[in-house]
């Protein structure tokens, strides 16, 4: 059965209000009794409740964070960003799954965490619809997009998916490649993926570079090790390249092992650039060269703004864009 206050009042001698205020910290009580109070807890297992006390001093200390089961390993650094930044303001994180394109799943959760009057909820590169948002702002609750970018009207902290998308091409171009695929992400229904692919595409067009639609291969849409691995195939059958722009490291390993596969070794056959910059880079033999994102940075980032929203809630979404760089490793020699 769950030990309450009364009961440590009622063992300690002392009064409800007195207990509270020693477990609280609140109000004025002498050591030698808080030191009493507190062993007596301890002994009878007495765990305070976090929520019920928020809610009576009228303040909220817990963050939602709404996240996925991602094919990559770039949510879980984003998410270590998150908890550093949390524990140093003092902030509780509770951490919920949804399915990434289950509108229903992600309100479900969306609910459940304001029942538990967080007050803030991230989004870990989910996106709600307006619906949902809407619920959120009712409730009083600052919601925000982090590690990608959103078309709708939320706030959110994320790398510039367009100029990664330009930089990881024209990269490739000064290297001297001209036929460059584009491999993992789907433009038709991803933001994070149009928004790549309308980078990669201006960068073709600024170099004089006519785009030709078999370039451009989606696999599975979920930046994963097999759409790269796909990807080989399919372009060895379809299009003949010199380079390609993989929108996750993961993607970029299918490709690299796809061409091994291929042919029996990695020779440079391809002129390669992932998006992320995750371990696998240094891992992968060859290394791979990427646009590295800052996922630390991205988690720390969105918790300091859903603080900050608590005393000064933005008047109009914002955007925060978070700094990224090039990485050139060994798969981008050039021709």
């Amino acid at each position: 059965m769950r030990v309450t206050i009364e009961d440590i009042a009622k063992q300690a001698g002392l009064s409800v209000a007195s207990v509270s205020r020693i477990l609280n910290n609140t109000g004025r009580f002498s050591q030698a009794t808080a030191k009493r109070v507190r062993a007596i807890a301890a002994d009878l297992g007495y765990y305070k409740n976090r929520s019920a006390a928020d809610l009576a001093r009228h303040t909220q200390t817990t963050l939602g964070v709404i996240n996925y089961p991602a094919e990559t390993d770039s949510n879980f650094h984003v998410i270590r960003g998150i908890t550093e930044e949390a524990r140093q303001s003092g902030v509780d994180v509770l951490i919920m799954i949804a399915e990434r394109d289950d509108q229903a799943t992600i309100q479900k959760v969306a609910q459940d965490l304001i029942e538990r009057r967080v007050f803030g909820i991230l989004f870990l590169s989910l996106h709600p619809d307006q619906a949902i948002i809407d619920l959120i702002k009712r409730a009083g609750i600052y919601p925000q997009e982090v590690a990608s970018t959103y078309a709708l009207d939320m706030s959110y902290v994320s790398s510039n998916d367009y100029q990664m998308g330009q930089l990881a091409t024209r990269t490739l171009i000064e290297k001297g490649y001209t036929r460059i695929g584009f491999v993992g992400a789907d433009p038709a229904r991803d933001i994070v993926g149009t928004q790549r692919f309308a980078g990669y595409q201006a960068a073709l067009a600024a170099a004089g570079i006519t785009y030709r639609p078999e370039w451009l291969f989606v696999g599975d849409g979920k930046y994963s090790y097999q759409s790269g691995l796909a990807a080989v195939a399919y372009y060895t059958e379809h299009a003949a390249l010199d380079a390609v722009f993989a929108t996750s490291d993961d993607g970029a390993l299918g490709v690299i092992n796809g061409l091994i596969d291929r042919d029996g070794a990695f020779t440079h056959q391809w002129g390669i650039i992932s998006t992320d910059g995750s371990q696998i880079c240094e891992q992968s033999r060859p290394k791979i060269s990427s646009v590295t994102q800052d996922f630390n940075l991205i988690g720390r980032m969105a918790v300091a703004e859903a603080v900050r929203a608590i005393d000064d809630p933005p008047q109009a979404k914002k955007q925060i864009d978070v700094p990224f760089k090039l990485e050139l490793r060994e798969t981008t020699p050039g021709k």
